[in-house]
């Protein structure tokens, strides 16, 4: 099966791609729901690049990079030898050889995950996938970085929800299932490994379900 993990720029899309080869190295993976033994066959992370001096920095004033090439993963279900590929495309389709992997993810995924982020607002997000041109009729959605929310956590993904099912089915374009996840070990959230199970638990409930 192959996934493409698609989603505007800087949502914790290589974030998620690192965490899920994480559990599958420590063999974490077998302690989340639906966990399983997995073996990790190859990563490629080479399609990060530093961004130039002068465009933005993180909050640690450290320079930042964009993925420009698909970033990919492909794992293999120790039991059964079955194998699959993971696909992260950047998010800047201003970009030509950007807007050229996504393109080629969105019509090579047997499987679409939109990302969102949770510290911006879900308008911006949206154009991402009006100019994404070749999506299938059902797909999954991560709702990433819930460690940045304030307030209701709870009531606040609810809405999240809402609204983004709204637009995809505008698009007429059906979510299969929605996941709240952590994309990054966060330091002082309590609810991190919760957060971050659900990384894995996503990607093994889509592969191993289908």
């Amino acid at each position: 099966m192959n996934i493409g993990l698609l989603g505007d720029i800087s949502v914790g899309k290589t974030s998620i791609l690192r965490l899920f080869v994480k559990y599958l190295n420590k063999g974490d993976i077998v302690n989340v729901e639906g966990g399983k033994k997995c073996t990790v066959v190859k990563t490629d992370f080479s399609g990060e690049a530093t961004l130039p001096e002068g465009e933005k920095q993180n909050s640690l004033n450290e320079k930042e990079t964009k993925t420009i090439h698909p970033n990919r993963v492909v794992f293999r279900e120790d039991d059964n030898n079955k194998a699959h590929t993971i696909f992260a495309p950047g998010g800047d389709n201003k970009r030509a050889v950007v807007k050229m992997g996504i393109i080629t993810i969105s019509r090579i995924a047997t499987q679409i995950v939109a990302v969102f982020s949770c510290d911006r607002d879900l308008e911006t997000q949206f154009k991402f996938f009006d100019d994404v041109r070749f999506f299938p009729e059902k797909i999954y959605v991560a709702i990433n970085k819930v460690d940045l929310l304030e307030g209701n956590i709870q009531q606040s993904l609810e809405e999240m929800q809402g609204k983004i099912g709204e637009f995809f089915k505008k698009r007429k374009i059906d979510v299969i299932d929605y996941f709240m996840t952590c994309g990054e070990r966060i330091e002082g959230f309590e609810d991190t490994e919760l957060y971050n199970n659900h990384v894995a638990e996503m990607i093994l409930n889509i592969t191993t379900s289908n």
